[in-house]
């Protein structure tokens, strides 16, 4: 790794708040995420980006903390593969950005389980989106049996292998985000340890070097299953690991905060 590859790995703290929060609480938590984070963030102000992902209906609450405005990036849990046309319930990447929402999460595992999204769809949208120019946080992870069975580095390869497949070098930049979340970490308490975290962070980091060179072992990859203040410095401890891709913790300001914190060495 390089000095500059190094360098472009910043660190990320996301909150993906699903299917929670009507939008009178959802306002009262992106204000008090927004009014804590200069404070946890305080170590080392410059070496971390922290965002949040409210439901489509309350997106527009939380602009005013976006950049270039404020401090507290804005993600979509979703975006279309398409622009526009006739795609009813579906909003576009260029929809996103002229509402004021800095990115979006694609392919997490919920929407490849709950909704049969499949490599392909998701591979249709990390185009659209990275094309668009959309900062992008692209989710990969097994489920529990193919964990136990140890194919668990050839199943997240064959996701990313499929999701990158059309897309080009020019869209391998700092708008690119990997999250690795393995299934069975996701909502049931459970977590990869640090090994296993880390083990499989150089697993992608080494597959997106031999696919984009030096650019693409440079993106950051964040960790995402079960994260909470108690278990957020021992995952980052372990290397390899850009951070962190947060759910049930980040439906409270004061643990969000905490995890921030902690990925800014506070």
């Amino acid at each position: 790794m390089t000095e500059t590859d190094t360098a472009a790995r910043l660190r990320w703290v996301i909150g993906n708040w699903k299917q929670n929060k009507l939008r009178f609480e959802a306002r009262e938590l992106a204000d008090a995420v927004a009014a804590g984070l200069m404070n946890a963030i305080a170590a080392n102000p410059s070496s971390v980006n922290v965002g949040i992902a409210p439901t489509f209906l309350s997106l527009d609450l939380a602009v005013r903390h976006a950049p270039p405005g404020g401090a507290l990036w804005l993600f979509a849990q979703n975006v279309a593969a398409q622009e526009s046309g006739a795609f009813t319930g579906e909003v576009g990447p260029t929809m996103l950005l002229d509402a004021g929402v800095n990115g979006a999460i694609i392919g997490h595992s919920e929407r490849r389980g709950h909704f049969r999204e499949t490599d392909h769809d998701v591979a249709r949208k990390l185009q659209a989106a990275l094309a668009a120019g959309v900062q992008t946080v692209l989710c990969i992870g097994e489920p529990l049996e193919i964990r136990e069975s140890a194919t668990h580095e050839s199943y997240v390869i064959s996701q990313l292998s499929t999701a990158f497949s059309n897309v080009s070098h020019e869209h391998i930049n700092e708008r690119l985000v990997i999250a690795y979340e393995p299934i069975w970490a996701i909502g049931t308490g459970k977590v990869a340890t640090p090994t296993e975290a880390s083990a499989m962070h150089r697993s992608i980091r080494a597959w997106m070097g031999e696919r984009f060179g030096s650019t693409g072992a440079g993106r950051s990859i964040l960790y995402g299953g079960s994260v909470k203040p108690a278990n957020a410095a021992g995952l980052l401890a372990a290397g390899d690991i850009d951070g962190f891709l947060v759910g049930g913790a980040s439906l409270d300001a004061a643990s969000f905060l905490d995890i921030v914190r902690t990925a800014a060495g506070g």
